[in-house]
């Protein structure tokens, strides 16, 4: 089975280390990097880096997301999450995979996404 890597080699959309943006909403269907400072919510088709120099404060949904720098918000992926020795996330994560390397911090709650629905927690009673 061939696993689904995201796009870390090619960006559509690059945001700059000098940059500073407030807005309410990044909508993209391609790749996204940020080694600036946005402030707003961020939803990604494809993959999405936050770059050592890098700060989103905001709502984070993407397919593939690599974080070296800073993020203050909850942040969801349906494939997989990998936060860098120098990434920071201060929120709540809901993602299928995750990597996270010694010295990245993650300051919130974690929660698995399966291929499978809900548990069922109904008891079995034996007839």
């Amino acid at each position: 089975m061939k696993k689904n890597k995201g796009n870390f080699e090619k960006f559509n959309t690059i945001i700059g280390n000098d940059a500073h943006i407030e807005g309410s909403m990044i909508k993209s269907k391609s790749s996204i990097q940020i080694n600036g400072t946005y402030i707003g919510n961020v939803e990604v088709e494809d993959s999405l880096v936050i770059g050592e120099e890098g700060k989103v404060e905001g709502q984070i949904k993407a397919s593939h997301l690599l974080v070296a720098g800073t993020i203050k918000g909850n942040v969801e992926s349906n494939v997989q999450i990998h936060i860098m020795p120098t990434g920071k996330i201060y929120g709540d994560i809901h993602c299928k995979s995750i990597v996270i390397d010694d010295g990245a911090i993650l300051e919130g709650m974690c929660k698995m996404k399966t291929d499978q629905g809900p548990l069922n927690n109904k008891k079995e009673t034996s007839k």
